[in-house]
C-alpha cells in the first residue's frame, strides 16, 4: 500500500533551489554574463591580459601604440560578440528560459516549506518498459491505484544506476517529492526482492508508440498516481508495444 506524508525538504536539495531562485531574470545582463562574463574561461583570461599588455605596449611604444593596441583589442572584442552572438543566441535564450523556469519551481517549493515522503512496500514485482533515453516503471499501489515513475538515463538521474543494479525489483521503496515542480528527489529500495518471471523489460521502439503510451496513461508525471487499476494498464500498454 502507498502512503504519503510531509516532510522537510533534504538539505541538500534546498540548498539548490536556493540558488536557483536566485537568478536574476534580466535577459540583458544574463546574455553579458554568458557572453563576455567571467564564467568563461576565454573571456576572463582576455580580461585579465589585456590591462598588462596595454601597459606593456605604453611602455615599450608610448601613448601611440597603446592606442594601436586598444583600437585592435576593440574590434577583435566587438567581432568576437558578434559573431559568437549569432551562433549561440539560440543556445543563450533556450539556457535563460531554463533557469527562468527552474527559478518559478524552485520560488514555488521554497513558498511551501515541505516536501512529501512517499513509502509503498509492494506485493508484486513492477514493469518495466525501456525507450532510448530511460524507463518507464509501473507498479501497483493498492486501491485500485497505479504508481508511475519515468527515469532518465542519464547521471543526472540517480535511480538509473538502482533501476540498472536491478534494485527496483526489491518490496519497498521510498521517496521525497517536491509539491510545486514534483520533481521526485531523492529515492530508495530495501527489502528483499519480489519474485518475478524474469521476463526481460519491454522496449519502446518508436516516438509513436512512446507517445500513444503517455497518452493512454493520461500523460503523468513522474511519480504520480494514476487512478486505473494496474492490471488494466498492463494489458493497455502490451497491446500498444
Amino acid at each position: 500500500m502507498l502512503s504519503t506524508t510531509r516532510t522537510k525538504i533534504p538539505a541538500p536539495v534546498s540548498s539548490r533551489l536556493h540558488s536557483n531562485a536566485s537568478f536574476n531574470e534580466n535577459m540583458n545582463e544574463f546574455t553579458r554574463s554568458w557572453l563576455i562574463g567571467f564564467e568563461r574561461p576565454l573571456a576572463a583570461s582576455f580580461a585579465w591580459l589585456t590591462p598588462f599588455i596595454a601597459a606593456f605596449a605604453y611602455y615599450s611604444g608610448g601613448l601611440y601604440s597603446a592606442l594601436q593596441f586598444m583600437l585592435v583589442v576593440g574590434v577583435v572584442v566587438g567581432s568576437g560578440i558578434y559573431w559568437v552572438g549569432r551562433k549561440e543566441w539560440l543556445s543563450i535564450v533556450d539556457t535563460y528560459e531554463e533557469n527562468a523556469e527552474a527559478k518559478r519551481k524552485a520560488v514555488g517549493d521554497l513558498r511551501c516549506g515541505f516536501g512529501e515522503s512517499s513509502f509503498i512496500s509492494l506485493g508484486r514485482a513492477p514493469r518495466f518498459y525501456e525507450y532510448e533515453n530511460g524507463v518507464l516503471i509501473i507498479c501497483d499501489a493498492g486501491d485500485l491505484k497505479t504508481l508511475f515513475f519515468d527515469i532518465h538515463k542519464d547521471e543526472s538521474d540517480k535511480r538509473w544506476a538502482l533501476y540498472e543494479a536491478g534494485h527496483f525489483q526489491r518490496r519497498i521503496w521510498r521517496w521525497v517529492r517536491l509539491p510545486v515542480s514534483r520533481e521526485v528527489v531523492e529515492f530508495s529500495c530495501e527489502g528483499s526482492k519480489l519474485a518475478s518471471n524474469d521476463r526481460p523489460p519491454r522496449t519502446i521502439t518508436s516516438l509513436e508508440v512512446f507517445e500513444a503510451i503517455n497518452l493512454s496513461l493520461g500523460e503523468p508525471l513522474d511519480g504520480s498516481v494514476i487512478h486505473r487499476p494496474f492490471e488494466e494498464l498492463v494489458a493497455s500498454l502490451e497491446r500498444l508495444i
